[in-house]
């Protein structure tokens, strides 16, 4: 009995051997060369594991009975690890992924070609823009002039219609310099685009701040000091006029005080002369609108004059306030009889100058005259002696 079970054991293993996978087939190779827990029984057993319940069977002296296998653990030797899809799909085949690349590719070509177009259209751009039209300055608008035709303005900016634009607007500064030495009117000047091919010039006036009087002409003063060569067409405007000054430096000093003032100070003032004395350089004399006439230092004109309106309210009638050491005023009929003394006293000075003239004239007189007797008496007395001296001489030549 027992040498006929062996047959079918052997017939019932190779079966089983067929029946496993190549991943079964492969696991039991790894276990027979590695050989865990010792041994063929246990790699067996192991075997065994991996089949199918059916396959699994007792052996019996007379007959094969199927039995249940017994409740055991299956170890996994290998467990499947779980991976994310990043991208392409894992483990795709190389036809699926293929769409992807080609996209990839499309777009690095692109970007390349992107790139090397704007390379070569940015100096095709500027090489079309130095050739058009659009590169040459087209028209100049001029802002702000009031005294200053805009024609006059371009003429001496030198700026050329029709020129390159760019290497005109690098060189604002000296056209902007070039303008204000050829016009002292204009005090800033800002030079920008317009449009693509146009200029706006910004410009900003001093304002004339009064008019001076030389040999019967009017000449606009600035408000910097400066005095323009340039007549005033219309003398009449509301400008105070400046009269007798001949030093620029005193109407510097003078449009500065000026310029302090309030704008109501500035038109009551009609006309402002210069009138120095021998012990005050400084002083002037100011016409008013209203009638009245004030007296004051150059240097104190700003601070002094504030109290000018409280001053001609307190007075009865129009005259003369004086600021030149303090504050006083007086009527003009007082002021009148005071130059009607300093006439007087003027021309008794000057007749007594001339007294004394005359008397030193005729001192000089008398005086000359009596040297000249003195110098007859001196030569006849000589002209004497020498007479003498030739008789006696005559006489010893004859008692000879």
């Amino acid at each position: 009995m027992g040498k006929k079970k062996k047959p079918n054991n052997l017939s019932k293993q190779t079966a089983n051997k067929k029946s496993l996978t190549p991943w079964q087939k492969a696991n039991q190779k790894y276990l027979a060369e590695h050989g865990k827990e010792g041994g063929k029984n246990e790699n067996v057993d192991q075997k065994e594991a991996f089949l199918h319940p059916i396959d699994q069977i007792e052996q019996t002296d007379d007959k094969i009975k199927v039995s249940n296998p017994p409740e055991k653990e299956v170890t996994k030797p290998f467990e499947k690890i779980k991976q994310f899809k990043t991208g392409s799909p894992y483990n795709g085949s190389f036809l699926n992924r293929l769409p992807n690349l080609k996209n990839q590719r499309n777009k690095v070509l692109y970007r390349r070609l992107v790139f090397i177009i704007t390379i070569l259209s940015i100096p095709l751009i500027f090489l079309i823009y130095y050739v058009s039209p659009y590169s040459r300055l087209q028209k100049i608008s001029i802002l702000g002039n009031e005294a200053i035709p805009s024609q006059t303005v371009i003429k001496d900016t030198h700026l050329l219609i029709g020129g390159n634009v760019w290497k005109q607007y690098w060189h604002k500064n000296q056209y902007i310099e070039t303008l204000k030495k050829k016009q002292p009117r204009i005090e800033t000047a800002q030079l920008n685009f317009k449009s693509i091919n146009t200029f706006q010039l910004n410009i900003k006036e001093y304002k004339e701040i009064a008019l001076v009087m030389k040999n019967d002409q009017y000449f606009p003063v600035l408000e910097n000091g400066k005095v323009l060569d340039e007549k005033a067409d219309n003398p009449t405007k509301n400008l105070p006029i400046l009269e007798n000054f001949t030093d620029y430096n005193k109407i510097n000093s003078l449009i500065k005080e000026y310029s302090k003032l309030s704008s109501e100070l500035q038109k009551a003032i009609s006309e402002i002369k210069y009138t120095p004395k021998d012990n005050n350089k400084n002083l002037i004399q100011l016409n008013m609108n209203d009638g009245n006439r004030v007296i004051v230092n150059i240097q104190n004109l700003a601070s002094q004059m504030n109290y000018y309106s409280q001053v001609a309210k307190e007075m009865t009638e129009k005259g003369v306030i004086d600021m030149e050491v303090g504050i006083f005023s007086y009527p003009y009929t007082d002021s009148n009889e005071k130059s009607k003394q300093t006439i007087q006293t003027s021309a008794a000075n000057n007749q007594s100058e001339q007294q004394e003239v005359s008397r030193n004239q005729t001192d000089n007189l008398s005086d000359s005259s009596t040297s000249n007797e003195e110098d007859q008496v001196n030569n006849s007395s000589e002209s004497s002696q020498k007479e003498d001296q030739s008789s006696s001489s005559t006489s010893v030549l004859t008692g000879n």
